[in-house]
């Protein structure tokens, strides 16, 4: 009787226990379906402290586009937050329109799902940083208030219309005027077939020919090697000189940027400077390095105490530097060229080249070279491209693992420019040589944006004296 007992009180805890949760939950649907049953207009309407936000909207005609079937995150500031608007952007059609827009997203955006920072993209085609409760400098007060067609965050401050780092660059008058003025200089009509008008086929080559005028855009050098300031899905930081530091570095450089002209020499030594002032990196104030690493590798000092000016844009911010010291050391570094990545050669000698994978018996590590063996060709050369190479003295060295396929000594070198000039000695390479060797040095006389050097075999047709073999190449340079 007494199991009975408990097996009645046990149903009964159970049941209560059903029924209050299934209370809660009731309540729980009836107070999502109060919210869900609205609009984001209405909700926004709804909202004691968004009054004047929904004036704002009423005046804009966004009232409509958030009373639409259409999916949004509206990020909407108090009216503490608008109190101090400029009243510039309420009379102005255009202006007010930008800036509601700043706060509208495409799609469903939640605090709680956003648990490491990404960019969200508004209507007007500006992105904000995203990440929990913040936006950009704003707080989230009230989160993830989900509606009809979407989803409302409540906001502690306005989100402003901010220029990108490109129009900032071109702009804003507390950009110094040396650093911007080269940057400008950099347009230049590119290649894009993306809009082109199509008049025939070149009959020689089956390529397309365009109608002149039509294939081509205005870019920027920078844009296209370096960064795309103009992106605003991205986050930047860029780094402007003052017209002093500007110069000083500029000079710094010119001894390794020789040209055939003054001109020359100065354009390669400003494109040295400005190559590594960015990066697609935002840091915040607290976390800004001493030393930034750019695109290239090259460490360039950005101490905080150099900093005159920060500007924040719509993808990231712009500093004034009163300094940014780098070292050539920093800037020239060594080359190292792969044996088996040949650009060409200078006789068609492909049926007796190899590439091998090898280990290196010194370091017992796995390695890849290239073979040449049986080629009958005297001075055959295999080229290599190398890029921005300064006006500087270089020392050349090799890994040429002579093994396995060759097993008696031979002559090889390496040439600078082509495979008769600026030579450096034939070198013997005897068997079983893991090491580096040392090949000499040589001078670059003027600064080189795209240079070839060769790896070349002996003057002779004998197949036991042109024989080419190549781990790598590598150029150190001597500052």
């Amino acid at each position: 009787m007494r199991i009975n007992i408990y097996k009645i009180l046990l149903a009964i805890a159970l049941g209560a226990t059903a029924v209050t949760g299934c209370e809660k939950w009731d309540e729980h649907n009836a107070l999502n379906d109060a919210s869900l049953s609205n609009t984001l207009l209405a909700q926004i309407q709804s909202e004691a402290s968004l009054s004047k936000f929904a004036e704002l909207l009423a005046k804009s005609g966004y009232d409509k586009v958030l009373s639409s079937s259409k999916t949004f995150t509206v990020f909407a500031p108090t009216n503490d937050a608008l109190a101090n608007l400029d009243a510039g952007i309420v009379s102005d059609t255009a202006k007010l329109n930008r800036f509601i827009e700043n706060h509208i997203a495409l799609q469903s955006q939640y605090s709680a799902q956003a648990t490491t920072q990404h960019r969200i993209a508004f209507l007007n085609g500006k992105y904000a940083n995203f990440q929990g409760k913040t936006i950009e400098q704003a707080t989230i007060t009230a989160a993830d208030k989900q509606v009809k067609n979407g989803v409302l965050q409540i906001i502690d401050k306005p989100l402003p219309v901010l220029a990108n780092a490109w129009q900032t660059l071109e702009n804003n008058a507390a950009i110094p005027a040396k650093q911007k003025a080269y940057l400008l200089s950099l347009f230049r009509n590119v290649f894009d077939a993306t809009n082109a008008e199509q008049i025939g086929i070149d009959p020689n080559t089956g390529m397309p020919v365009y109608k002149p005028g039509t294939d081509s855009i205005r870019s920027n050098l920078f844009w296209q090697n370096v960064y795309d300031l103009r992106d605003e899905s991205k986050n930047f930081s860029l780094f402007v000189l003052e017209d002093a530091a500007w110069d000083a570095e500029v000079a710094k450089f010119l001894p390794y940027t020789t040209g055939s002209t003054a001109d020359s020499t100065a354009l390669f030594a400003q494109w040295t400077v400005v190559k590594d002032l960015a990066r697609d990196t935002l840091y915040r104030d607290a976390d800004l390095p001493d030393t930034l690493l750019s695109k290239f590798n090259v460490k360039v000092p950005v101490s905080k105490l150099t900093i005159k000016q920060t500007i924040k844009t719509s993808n990231g911010n712009v500093y004034i530097m009163t300094k940014a010291e780098v070292k050539p050391s920093e800037k020239f570094k060594q080359y190292r060229v792969e044996g088996e990545n040949w650009r060409f050669i200078t006789a068609e000698k492909r049926g007796n080249m190899y590439v091998r994978d090898r280990i290196n018996t010194l370091t017992g590590l796995p390695f890849r070279d290239v073979v040449a063996n049986g080629h009958g060709t005297a001075q055959f050369s295999l080229g290599y491209v190398i890029n921005n190479v300064p006006s500087m003295k270089f020392k050349a060295y090799w890994v040429a693992a002579n093994d396995n396929i060759i097993t008696v000594n031979f002559t090889q070198k390496v040439s600078i420019g082509e495979p008769t000039t600026m030579l450096l000695p034939y070198v013997t390479v005897t068997p079983n040589t893991y090491s580096e060797v040392y090949l000499g040095e040589f001078t670059m006389s003027q600064y080189q944006p795209s240079f070839t050097i060769y790896l070349t075999a002996a003057n002779s047709t004998a197949a036991n004296a042109n024989l080419l073999v190549c781990d790598y190449i590598r150029l150190e340079p001597v500052f």
